[in-house]
């Protein structure tokens, strides 16, 4: 069973080994890129702050071995998820405004974040979510073990920080949105985690992060997060804030804000 660690110095990879999603390693027809959330827990310790890591095991054949955040695929039954409280008014604007005009609807919008706290929920045990009263039965099989806890999704404290399209030519292509919780907002840290996805849970400073394998686009994304923390002056982003959309066009990688 994975261990959720404090200490973001343990088993660190060594210095510089950070992986390029674009690096055309893999060569494979063009796959149109898969809806995905993810979840940037972020966390101050002695005034640093901090976020959770897991390192994806090396036999899977997308990014093996490397450190991401807890994030998967939108999967159908995310669009019919209940939840406690809806994102804010900022936050779901952006989203619908920051896709493709077939998307830009709130219950599909929506479904990247009940994506990214049901993903976060399998890999790391953490719920984001509040007591509730309602049954909890339901026919939405994917949703019943979040919801066996007695809990409803709360998505009023994410916060849309990113989006990144996989470059062409990889094993996997996904349109992630990207989002951050405050760990203030957690409800739940499980002592069993419900799958083995990602191990070395690790909460990770942001001044240490050259020391972990990671993904290009996590580290841009790392540093755009960094920055809004260090303008705001907290883990509990505003809703205000520009997001950038990485994508790659002609063999060139691109950074957008909207």
């Amino acid at each position: 069973m994975p261990s959720r660690s404090d200490n973001a110095t343990a088993d660190a990879p060594p210095p510089g080994s950070v992986t390029d999603a674009g690096s055309g390693r893999y060569s494979h027809p063009v796959l149109k890129p898969k809806p995905a959330g993810t979840l940037l827990i972020l966390d101050e310790k002695k005034g640093r702050p901090h976020v959770l890591m897991g390192r994806r095991h090396k036999a899977h054949s997308f990014m093996p071995g490397v450190f991401v955040f807890p994030g998967g695929r939108v999967d159908r039954p995310d669009h019919h998820a209940p939840y406690h409280a809806d994102l804010t008014g900022p936050t779901l604007a952006r989203l619908m405004a920051s896709g493709q005009a077939s998307l830009a609807t709130g219950r599909r919008a929506r479904a990247f974040a009940l994506a990214a706290i049901r993903e976060t929920f399998e890999e790391v045990g953490i719920l984001i979510g509040r007591s509730s009263a309602e049954r909890m039965a339901t026919s939405n099989a994917v949703w019943k073990p979040f919801l066996s806890h007695g809990q409803l999704p709360d998505l009023a404290a994410l916060r849309y920080v990113a989006r990144a399209v996989t470059p062409p030519g990889l094993v996997r292509r996904y349109d992630t949105r990207f989002f951050t919780v405050s760990r203030n907002a957690v409800s739940t840290e499980l002592a069993d985690i419900p799958t083995n996805e990602l191990t070395d849970l690790t909460w990770v400073p942001f001044d240490r992060i050259e020391h972990y394998k990671i993904p290009w686009i996590t580290g841009m994304i790392l540093k755009d997060v960094a920055d809004r923390i260090a303008s705001e002056g907290t883990t509990e982003l505003s809703d205000d804030a520009a997001v950038p959309v990485y994508s790659m066009r002609r063999g060139k990688r691109r950074r957008v804000l909207v």
